[in-house]
């Protein structure tokens, strides 16, 4: 996808972990540390060094296909934020917090069938996460919701759901979340 951007250069497949949100007078609010994971090959070491000493720490991954199918899992649970219009205190809610398990539950499988190797509690930790996050803690797909910005559902939640479909695995919840958010993205009208 970015290959017609690089002018021939190599693009790191990288996991971005980097909990900010924009303030309303410009500047940018650090919420966590802020972190990337890359695959373990030799451009990565690259990126390691030129990052060592800085505010933004770099991982290695020997299994970058299962971090990056985790952070998609929290990545797509977070497009509840966006259709409840509410930041992560949402998660508080017992009924949202079974329907965000659900969800993860159907995007695990989805994740494995992929070749992820994620564990059954992977779903259960992401819902906790979401649930120790400060209450007013946003993401970057509601915050563009509120901007009425278009949203990167394709990338998030629709990705599960096509992956789903050449796996042969339902995703009725997919199939529910994606059209809702693909129609918030088109605006107020």
């Amino acid at each position: 996808m970015v290959a017609p951007y690089l002018s021939g250069a190599r693009a790191i497949p990288s996991v971005v972990w980097f909990p900010a949100q924009a303030r309303s007078d410009g500047s940018v609010w650090l919420r966590g540390d802020a972190r990337l994971t890359l695959p373990d090959t030799a451009a990565s070491h690259v990126v390691l060094e030129a990052l060592r000493g800085t505010r933004c720490s770099v991982d290695l991954a020997t299994d970058f296909t299962s971090v990056a199918w985790r952070k998609l899992l929290q990545n797509a649970v977070a497009g509840l934020m966006v259709l409840t219009g509410r930041r992560s205190g949402v998660f508080a809610r017992a009924d949202i917090a079974e329907l965000a398990l659900a969800y993860l539950r159907e995007c695990l499988e989805v994740a494995r069938a992929e070749g992820a190797a994620l564990g059954d509690e992977v779903p259960r930790e992401i819902v906790d996460g979401l649930q120790g996050y400060p209450a007013d803690m946003g993401t970057s797909i509601l915050a563009d919701r509120e901007a009425n910005r278009p949203l990167e559902w394709n990338i998030r939640n629709g990705v599960v759901q096509r992956r789903g479909r050449a796996h042969g695995i339902p995703t009725p919840i997919s199939d529910l979340v994606v059209p809702l958010l693909a129609a918030a993205s088109d605006g107020p009208g």
